[in-house]
């Protein structure tokens, strides 16, 4: 696990974590540091990318045959193509994490920013705290 000091990121209009992607052959995003991407309890699946970001890492030389099948909250269906990649969380100095990555099918419904789903999110006890703007991991409940 990692060490105890204190894991945090901002929460301003929405709460963000901290992530490097990774695709199977190594190809990482971004290349230092990391990435602030929403947290989307709206989005069942683990990670949503935009086409571009996708098409970068080649997550589609790792792609599902058939694309899977999400119900909106209007009761409307998306399709979303899947890939299997990795979430690192540089931050919490552990393993890389293995998840279902998926971009939107139809490429005028794309999103211009990466999304964390519930299902990744899952993984953690996150603290959503208002008046400190932040989103603190509480570590002693990572799940892998």
């Amino acid at each position: 696990m990692a060490n105890e000091e204190e894991v945090t990121w901002p929460y301003t209009n929405a709460p963000y974590l901290g992530i490097r992607l990774k695709n199977p052959s190594g190809l990482e995003y971004p290349l230092d540091g990391e990435e602030l991407v929403m947290i989307d309890t709206g989005f069942s699946g683990e990670i949503l990318l935009p086409k571009s970001v996708y098409e970068d890492l080649e997550f589609n030389m790792w792609e599902e045959p058939e694309p899977d099948e999400f119900v909106l909250g209007d009761g409307s269906t998306v399709y979303l193509i899947a890939a299997h990649g990795y979430i690192l969380i540089p931050k919490l100095h552990l393993a890389p994490f293995s998840i279902r990555v998926h971009r939107i099918y139809e490429e005028e419904k794309d999103t211009d920013e990466i999304i964390i789903g519930v299902r990744f999110a899952k993984r953690f006890r996150l603290l959503l705290d208002g008046p400190a703007n932040k989103v603190h991991v509480l570590q002693d409940t990572v799940k892998f």
